[in-house]
């Protein structure tokens, strides 16, 4: 059977259950997050198979596919820098989900009536995770700044390129794909940060207001 519990207003209008509601939303936002980010392999690998396409179509050109052959290559140094941060993402989304699913166990062990003395030490766990969470959110944060960077640098070299193939000859028409085939995937990329970017800004004002919280007056007051 349920245990209803009474939960009384702070003066701010705040309560424990908010805090719940608050934190259940904030996980939600970071899975969300996460999920829109899972194309990031698909797009880092399609920019590494047009940068080998491109290097043997600059080797092809000859002297005129020189600097093409210059900016493939560092284009591979981008999707480098892609894999890493991807490979960065998995761990902190391991790390996420637990302190997320940590987090709501804890709101529901504070949901019995007679917890005693443990209320305040298991209050203070909870509010510990809460804090860890939103750490996450803002490593997060920081890595899609640097896909965001990747995302600039990359539409740089596609311009490059394309500035390259006018003065390619017979090789015009094909360095010229590159570049706009380059262009597409760069789009895909800065589409994917758009919603990534919005579930991380909800995640990041969400995880401000947690930590802004004082969660062992709200537990008590909720305990009443």
């Amino acid at each position: 059977m349920n245990t209803v519990v009474s939960v009384k207003r702070t003066s701010s209008g705040r309560s424990f259950a908010a805090l719940e509601e608050s934190a259940n939303t904030l996980f939600k936002d970071c899975l969300d997050a996460f999920h829109a980010i899972g194309e990031l392999d698909e797009l880092a690998e399609n920019l590494r198979i047009l940068s080998l396409n491109a290097e043997l179509a600059a080797g092809r050109a000859g002297p005129k596919g020189r600097a093409v052959r210059a900016l493939t290559q560092y284009t591979r140094e981008l999707v480098n820098r892609l894999s890493s941060i991807q490979n960065e993402m998995r761990r902190l989304r391991e790390r996420t989900e637990t302190l997320g699913n940590t987090c709501l166990k804890d709101f529901e062990a504070l949901r019995a009536p007679d917890l005693g003395s443990e209320r305040e030490r298991m209050t203070r766990e909870l509010e510990q995770n809460i804090h860890a969470l939103t750490q996450s959110v803002e490593e997060f944060a920081n890595r899609t700044r640097f896909i965001g960077e990747v995302v600039t640098q990359s539409d740089s070299i596609a311009t490059n390129i394309a500035i390259e193939a006018a003065a390619a000859g017979e090789y015009e028409k094909e360095f010229r794909t590159v570049s706009d085939t380059m262009r597409r995937y760069i789009e895909d990329l800065r589409q994917m940060l758009e919603v990534v970017s919005d579930s991380v800004r909800k995640a990041l004002d969400r995880g401000r207001t947690l930590r802004a919280a004082d969660f062992v007056a709200l537990s008590e007051r909720a305990r009443g």
